[in-house]
């Protein structure tokens, strides 16, 4: 089919997704969603093809980023020189920052180092000297369950009587709280690294009963706990001796650790006295006894409750489960052909030669020339509003990140196409092109305004990004020729159909995770109350 100009109609149907798409887009009530229409997809491949030849033509002396100013200036006549130049430098920036991130990311992975594992060390590193606050609340996607977990803090210490809110005056409060606070810490701990556990807070008043228990709910197997929180070591240490923890770990404050250990080994004595819950992986807080001191005052004092914030997560699992957020967010974008079928039902059945910088780029990896292209061009159509369904105020960074995963997954396809390596391998290293993006918005945010940065960024991420990066490829596949372009479709496919399953099994574990955290907080409501 020859598209052209004249065939487009003014208000075009929209190209509906791919089967795997729709599928997963009707399990969220947005099947009818409108992506890109052929009219939209038209106007944007003759831009690309537009802009590629003046690429093509200008003077070695010409910077990539004096290129992409001018172009704006001529593509988007109200365009300021201000924001021709910020925009061309954030590009030029983020295409040279994505590409160290993903040279450094394959390279781990050579070593034997997960994509996920890269990304949390690439994110702390770049996190260094920030407040464990402005960390933490990046990672939007742990939002829920910090409010779930803080619910249960309030029922824990508040009942409502007659219609009432009070606090429990008990004047051991302390200790109850460190009881909570010691487990549900490990819970977000576990939360966060994805890890399927369960923290119960056992209630039992009895002698010598079980305080905290964790759960490896994978195996099946638990780990009791005794929390003794004496106003001194000394006092500690009388409170252990008083009772018979056989078989249970003992957790006592912070700063007491050291010497109640040392008494206790000197005693010649095997008990395990920790400040903290530690299981599959996943590890609590510890604390002081003067930190419950100052809840159980806040609380009984001035009303003011309690939270579980981002502070309460270690940095190092923060990180982690963005990293495996994103590698999720790699295998359900790999699923959503929409983009690709956009490409191939507008380029098939046109005769399209090969172009030279084109085909080095995707066949050598001398990519940065293809890179600005297709990122300027995005950036002109989103501007312009040619593509509608990405916010113009997108940044420009973003919007090259988003030309560089297209890029690079094209590349990836061309090796499927051509035998040298399988769909499950293509869709592996797909994983590190996503991770990559994320590692360089990261940078991003960081760096910027946390509301309005992260606010640029939630409309973009999962289907926009999948949808334009899926037709960037698959159309600058075409650019290799039409031969080429149909090979790349072909193994886009293929990808596609590992990455539903694939994908849909990772996203069932978060959930089954996820889950278990909020069932495991259920305990707390009769606590505190007096």
């Amino acid at each position: 089919m020859d598209i052209n100009k004249s065939e487009i109609k003014e208000n075009p149907e929209s190209i509906k997704t791919a089967a795997e798409c729709e599928s997963a887009e009707a399990e969220k009530g947005g099947g009818d969603a409108e992506y890109i229409t052929e009219k939209e997809a038209y106007t944007l491949k003759e831009l690309f093809k537009r802009n590629l030849q003046s690429y093509k033509e200008k003077e070695p002396s010409v910077s990539d980023q004096e290129w992409l100013a001018k172009m704006f200036h001529r593509e988007i006549p109200d365009i300021t020189e201000e924001e021709a130049q910020t925009d061309s430098e954030e590009i030029v920036e983020a295409i040279h920052t994505f590409d160290e991130n993903l040279t450094s990311v394959n390279k781990a992975s050579e070593q034997g180092v997960s994509k996920e594992s890269w990304l949390a060390d690439r994110i702390q590193d770049a996190s260094v000297g920030m407040a464990v606050q402005e960390y933490g609340a990046r990672l939007q996607a742990l939002d829920d369950v910090l409010y779930t977990k803080n619910m249960e803090l309030r029922d824990a210490l508040t009942v409502t009587a007659d219609g009432h809110v009070r606090v429990n005056q008990n004047p051991n409060l302390d200790g109850l709280l460190a009881e909570q606070m010691v487990a549900k810490t490990t819970e977000l701990s576990g939360f966060a690294r994805g890890q399927n556990i369960r923290v119960d807070v056992l209630n039992s008043h009895a002698a010598n009963s079980v305080d905290v228990r964790a759960w490896n709910l994978d195996t099946g197997r638990y780990q009791n706990y005794q929390l003794k929180f004496g106003k001194d070591a000394k006092a500690t240490i009388a409170l252990i001796e008083g009772g018979d923890y056989a078989n249970q770990r003992i957790i006592v404050p912070s700063e007491q650790l050291s010497e109640v250990q040392e008494y206790f080994k000197s005693k010649g004595s095997q008990k395990t006295i920790t400040d903290h819950i530690e299981i599959a992986g996943a590890k609590g807080k510890s604390f002081t006894k003067s930190d419950l001191k100052q809840l159980q005052e806040t609380a009984q004092e001035e009303g003011v409750l309690p939270e579980l914030d981002y502070s309460h997560y270690q940095t190092r699992d923060l990180a982690m489960s963005i990293g495996k957020n994103a590698g999720v967010m790699a295998l359900q974008a790999a699923a959503v052909s929409t983009g690709l079928n956009v490409a191939a039902k507008l380029m098939r059945g046109e005769s399209v030669d090969s172009d030279e910088l084109v085909e080095i780029a995707i066949t050598t990896g001398a990519d940065t020339s293809l890179k600005t292209v297709t990122a300027g061009t995005l950036q002109v159509a989103i501007r312009k509003g040619i593509i509608r369904f990405i916010p113009k105020a997108t940044p420009a960074g973003v919007i090259a990140n988003i030309a560089c995963v297209g890029i690079e997954n094209v590349k990836i396809l061309m090796k499927i196409a051509s035998g040298e390596i399988s769909p499950t391998k293509g869709l592996d290293q797909m994983g590190r092109v996503t991770v990559s993006m994320t590692c360089g918005l990261w940078g991003m945010v960081k760096g910027a305004a946390l509301g309005a940065s992260l606010a640029a960024l939630i409309p973009v991420v999962g289907i926009p990004i999948a949808v334009v990066t899926g037709f960037v490829g698959g159309m600058v596949g075409y650019f290799c020729g039409s031969k080429v372009g149909e090979k790349i479709y072909s193994a886009g496919k293929k990808v596609a159909s590992v990455a539903k399953n694939v994908g849909k099994a990772a996203v069932n574990t978060l959930k089954k995770v996820g889950s278990k955290v909020a069932s495991g907080v259920k305990s707390l409501g009769r606590l505190v109350f007096g």
